[in-house]
């Protein structure tokens, strides 16, 4: 087993071409650990992390100023009050 600071054998690694030249690089580690980032884009922001069946669904919404990844978060999430005001400009 791997000391804690050392990291995980990585076993594969996979380019999955995105519109607007972005790339989704998929790496794959020996410890079963996976790592998702989106090259050549903007900052993206973790919007949803859920268990459904028996996998994991991330969802990742750019998160350059103005996003409304906040505000859709406020819009799914929110207990009514929130849900219901006006949107922020």
């Amino acid at each position: 087993m791997a000391a804690a600071d050392e990291r995980p054998v990585e076993i594969d690694k996979r380019d999955i071409p995105l519109s607007g030249g972005r790339t989704l690089r998929v790496t794959e580690f020996g410890n079963g650990s996976i790592r998702l980032a989106v090259r050549t884009g903007s900052p993206y922001v973790v919007t949803s992390l859920e268990q459904i069946d028996e996998g994991v669904v991330l969802k990742l919404s750019p998160g350059r100023e103005g996003s409304n990844a906040h505000r859709n978060w406020v819009r799914d999430h929110g207990d009514g009050e929130e849900a219901g005001r006006a949107p922020m400009v």
